[in-house]
């Protein structure tokens, strides 16, 4: 996105601080939504005076409503028309009432965000086709398309050695989301010598519907033999065999790690040809460095990558309050009001902010 004016003077004009404009455009930017904890975490302040100063504003100039979560927690939604079109984003869909699982992976994008304030992050469409069309050489054709758009799904790529893509669950049933990603993004993935893929959580559940269905296409770093079948990669195999092994001759006392293994190994390695590999491992006739070379594979060095957010999120079915909160000032759309000043931007526009 190249703005011809810098957004964040447009922001302060209506009586905005520097840094309550700045957080605005990160919310308008990637999610639409923020807790109160993220701005008190954003401007490294304890809870207090600040962040009510902040709702308080937003409140009374229309621009955020809140949503009462229950257990007095609130989300606060990014409405205005007019702060987004300020920030460039006039076409954002943020502003939109979404779902609650849509409205929780928005908080945890934004935290995300948050914490890699001092990375390199592509975050909008016009980075991501610029760095991969002009910078890895890749052609416009094969990237992610949505509705007719070029990276629609807005997620966060963070660059470091490689592009680390993200994809934010939030807790759904199923992959079927995840499935889609994959195949939306395969073409990309198929055409990089290397990448990760940060899957991103809140909680400390299970990933390996995940992490199988994406080793099926994109196996990860080729030492370490994640397939389908080994689905967290060939050393824990082998770690499986070997403690299941140690139960059954008494060679050396179980140690917790194996019992661990032993607990995990039950539910992945399944299927027939597992067992086979159990019995010649238990006769003799395989060997470890046999198994090790039996699931490297050849293809896009793709690495699955786990995070979990150290986070809280309220809980789910929102519920817009019935009523706005005196203390905070109303909760009214600002659809009709004339909010910035066009000569902030025109200023900008005669000396020539870039953006």
């Amino acid at each position: 996105m190249n703005l011809s004016y810098d957004p964040i003077p447009v922001l302060q004009s209506v009586g905005y601080t520097e840094r309550e404009a700045v957080f605005l455009y990160l919310a308008a930017l990637h999610s639409g939504y923020f807790l109160r904890r993220q701005y008190v975490r954003f401007i490294e302040r304890g809870r207090g005076a600040l962040a009510e100063q902040f709702l308080r504003r937003a409140f009374a100039l229309g621009h955020i409503q809140s949503i009462a979560c229950g257990q007095a927690r609130f989300v606060y939604h990014l409405i205005s028309v007019e702060v987004y079109a300020a920030a460039g984003l006039g076409a954002s869909h943020h502003r939109r009432l979404k779902g609650d699982a849509a409205i929780k992976s928005r908080l945890m994008l934004l935290d995300f965000v948050l914490d890699h304030l001092n990375a390199t992050i592509l975050d909008t469409a016009e980075s991501k086709i610029r760095y991969f069309t002009q910078v890895l050489g890749l052609s416009e054709a094969i990237l992610p398309r949505s509705r007719g758009v070029d990276f629609a799904d807005e997620l966060p790529i963070l660059i470091k050695d490689v592009p680390c893509f993200t994809f934010f669950d939030e807790g759904a049933l199923s992959t079927s989301s995840f499935e889609k990603f994959v195949s939306r993004y395969h073409a990309v993935f198929a055409a990089l010598a290397s990448f990760e893929l940060l899957y991103i959580v809140d909680s400390n559940q299970s990933f390996e519907r995940a992490r199988t269905l994406f080793a099926a296409r994109y196996p990860e770093a080729r030492a370490l033999g994640v397939t389908p079948m080994t689905p967290s990669g060939v050393d824990h195999f082998l770690e499986y065999l070997r403690a299941r092994e140690n139960a059954g001759t008494g060679k050396r006392p179980l140690t917790l790690r194996d019992l661990a293994v032993l607990h995990e190994g039950e539910s992945i390695y399944v299927t027939l040809e597992h067992e086979a590999l159990v019995s010649a491992w238990e006769t003799g006739t395989t060997s470890a460095e046999r198994i090790r070379q039996r699931f490297l594979q050849q293809g896009p060095n793709g690495k699955f990558t786990e995070i979990i957010l150290p986070y809280r999120y309220p809980l789910h079915h929102f519920k817009f309050e019935s009523q706005s909160k005196p203390e905070l000032g109303s909760s009214d759309g600002s659809s009709g009001r004339l909010l910035f000043k066009e000569e902030v931007i025109q200023k900008q526009l005669l000396g020539g902010g870039d953006g």
